[in-house]
């Protein structure tokens, strides 16, 4: 446990060096904005001579942190943005406030900083949720749910340190993500089931299958011609920013990455499922471990694949909602990059989840059988 936290605490760190090094490379990052958290105490409507022009209120915040903490500020606000949404904000709501106190970019002719709201504060709630959920596993999972939760942690931290990071550098996201997939699956299973051959079986069976799941996208993003241009994030990356990234390679990557949990779900549950019958049977052979593996891989197979299906598809619901009722044809829907790039992302990782039963079946099945056979 102690060389497995190590070890991950050794990656954060180097991901932290690359996360230094990326502004001395080709990828510029823009300065950092200035977000702080603001209480409303006042907010009064302004008169406008143009009933068509949207409303705007004077409001009074009392800044919640930052540099400007316990000061009360004034801001214009525009309750209407291009989106058409509104946002009348009201005494006693917490918005997110930018804070422009740079005197050569502030608006204000005297040079005072400006305070724009940019929206609601939402992050008390989110905290409140991610208290409850690490609570929850704590309460019913004991020192597994406690496991659990530092493996969480640290497969965010890798992603958000070391995937990230060495993408903006220029590395192939594709490459970087089996990499930390492999990396993150042997972490994970070890820190929850220790250096066993449960553990051991479940993260080989899922490396195959995250693997299998990014090649087949590979091979179909390059036989049906994907660019990874064909959301509005990735097109805010090249025109707005002008990063110099692998676009495909961030689709096939985003692809595994997503693959990723469903596969070790199902790999742990294989890898226990055949742990567990050689506990109770011992003397079963290799084939009755990998045959009962099938048999309850066989039977959680339909539930997992509907669960990455439904996933992607659901993220999709608005635009195809907006496809159907525009009456466009099926041809022209599945033939629309965005539509064709989701369908091989759900078809790759199911298609990824689906081999890795048996692939983790054999292995579990081996290692246990190599086990009794040596009288370990």
């Amino acid at each position: 446990m102690k060389k497995i936290l190590l070890l991950s605490f050794c990656l954060l760190f180097l991901g932290n060096l690359t996360l230094a090094e990326i502004n001395e490379t080709e990828n510029v990052l823009p300065p950092k904005q200035v977000y702080d958290k603001a209480r409303v105490v006042s907010a009064q409507e302004m008169e406008v001579e143009d009933p068509s022009q949207p409303m705007t209120q004077f409001v009074e915040l009392k800044m919640l942190s930052g540099k400007f903490k316990g000061n009360i500020v004034e801001a214009e606000h525009m309750t209407s943005s291009m989106m058409g949404d509104q946002m009348v904000v009201k005494p006693g709501d917490k918005v997110l406030v930018f804070v422009d106190d740079d005197p050569s970019l502030a608006e204000s002719p005297d040079g005072k900083p400006m305070f724009y709201i940019a929206d609601y504060y939402r992050i008390s709630p989110l905290i409140w949720l991610a208290v409850f959920y690490a609570l929850l596993l704590l309460a019913i999972g004991g020192v597994k749910g406690f496991k659990s939760l530092i493996s969480l942690v640290l497969t965010i931290g890798l992603l958000f340190i070391v995937l990230f990071p060495l993408t903006l550098k220029g590395w192939n996201p594709l490459l970087v993500s089996v990499v930390l997939a492999g990396v993150v699956s042997f972490l994970v299973f070890w820190i929850i089931g220790g250096r066993t051959i449960k553990s051991t079986s479940a993260a080989i069976g899922t490396l195959a299958g995250v693997a299998i799941a990014g090649m087949l996208a590979l091979l179909a993003g390059n036989l049906m011609h994907l660019t990874g241009m064909s959301s509005e994030e990735s097109r805010i990356l090249l025109y707005s920013m002008n990063l110099n990234i692998d676009y495909r390679g961030l689709l096939f990557g985003s692809i595994l990455i997503g693959a990723l949990g469903a596969v070790m779900d199902i790999g742990m549950s294989i890898a226990s499922a055949v742990e567990e019958v050689h506990r109770i049977h011992p003397e079963k052979t290799f084939k009755n471990l990998f045959d009962s593996g099938m048999n309850i891989g066989r039977d959680v197979m339909g539930t997992m694949s509907n669960t990455l299906i439904l996933a992607y598809t659901g993220s999709s619901l608005p635009l195809l909602l907006l496809l159907v009722a525009n009456q466009t044809s099926f041809d022209k829907i599945f033939n629309m990059e965005l539509i064709a790039a989701e369908v091989v992302r759900a078809l790759a990782g199911s298609i990824g989840l689906v081999l890795c039963i048996p692939i983790t079946a054999f292995v579990s099945a081996y290692l246990n059988n190599r086990k009794l056979i040596k009288g370990e």
